[in-house]
């Protein structure tokens, strides 16, 4: 447990309260928190702070562990799919290198699509752990990286499904809150509106290869799996339709499950509407120190005030006591 989730109840002093309230950590759990306060998917003050200290438990881990029991039940029940290429339309939620590490073990050939910027960092871990499964290095049959960003990566995707290969697309890597230009997609989350890169649904049209949603989450300790029927992209037209779709699958997460998803500090930056009930919510403001500024952050608007020492120790102790 974070050292802010374990002294949230200890005896308040100004210096404790700064410190507490004064990290990356802790910002990006008032940011994710704050979408699901927007999102209405949260009932209580007293689910606020649950959920602030399952968001600082999940990502202060030092790194994600599974038990090897967990992982063989997961591969018990990932469902038979054949040989053919297929694309897997992924999102960084919960334990999603699992994924990858399933399809190898059922003896799928992967291509992987990184950005360049996590190339070599992300491309090594999946070596590794290719290595630990199988005692050996994989090769360019077993598995092949493609990076994003660097030249048409849709036609190396392309010629790995000809060539049986599951492509894994991580589609909430590149995301927008307005038209960046050609080849995105608009979509809405719980009301907001974004815009997502099409390379996945294009790649769908050229090769006719399934899109498979797989979102994986890890709510109580157990690994939860949920896979999406098949869609088949048979028209341009169909992209947004499509997009949209995958994107929708999202909102069937519990927000224990929601608040595993990297990508909600971006979308909270990026996003500028929200739902329409929004003005309706209860303002709720939380302790926040930026820069050695004392503030407040209404987690109904996700705006922050500068406010005096004085009154940031009133709010701390606020806060301690919901």
């Amino acid at each position: 447990m974070s050292n802010n989730v374990q002294n949230l109840g200890d005896t308040p002093n100004s210096k404790t309260n700064n410190i507490l309230f004064d990290s990356t950590s802790w910002y990006r759990s008032l940011k994710s928190v704050s979408l699901l306060y927007q999102w209405q998917l949260i009932q209580s003050n007293e689910d606020i702070v649950r959920l602030l200290r399952l968001h600082q438990d999940w990502f202060n881990q030092p790194h994600y562990q599974v038990n090897d029991s967990l992982l063989d039940q997961l591969i018990k029940d990932w469902p038979l799919v054949d040989r053919r290429g297929r694309i897997w339309a992924c999102f960084h939620i919960g334990s999603y290198g699992l994924i990858a590490r399933v399809l190898m073990t059922l003896g799928h050939k992967l291509a992987i699509l990184l950005r360049a910027d996590v190339f070599e960092a992300q491309s090594q871990l999946y070596r590794q752990q290719y290595k630990l499964f199988f005692g050996r290095e994989a090769t360019a049959t077993d598995l092949i990286f493609i990076k994003a960003d660097v030249g048409n990566p849709l036609l190396k995707l392309r010629e790995a499904i000809r060539n049986s290969y599951q492509v894994i697309f991580f589609i909430d890597g590149q995301l927008e809150a307005a038209k960046v230009s050609k080849g995105w997609a608009s979509v809405k989350l719980f009301g907001a509106d974004l815009f997502l890169r099409e390379g996945i649904v294009a790649l769908g049209y050229w090769t006719g290869a399934p899109i498979t949603t797989a979102i994986m989450s890890r709510p109580d300790k157990q690994i939860t799996i949920r896979l999406a029927g098949d869609r088949y992209v048979k028209s341009k037209t169909e992209y947004q339709a499509i997009m949209q779709y995958i994107l929708s699958r999202v909102e069937d997460l519990k927000p224990e499950e929601l608040l595993q998803w990297e990508s909600l500090p971006a979308i909270f930056e990026k996003t500028s509407v929200m739902s329409a009930d929004v003005s309706l919510l209860q303002p709720m403001w939380l302790p926040l120190v930026v820069m050695h500024k004392t503030m407040l952050f209404d987690l109904s608007t996700g705006r922050s005030v500068e406010i005096g020492p004085n009154d940031f120790d009133k709010a701390c102790q606020q806060f301690r006591a919901i």
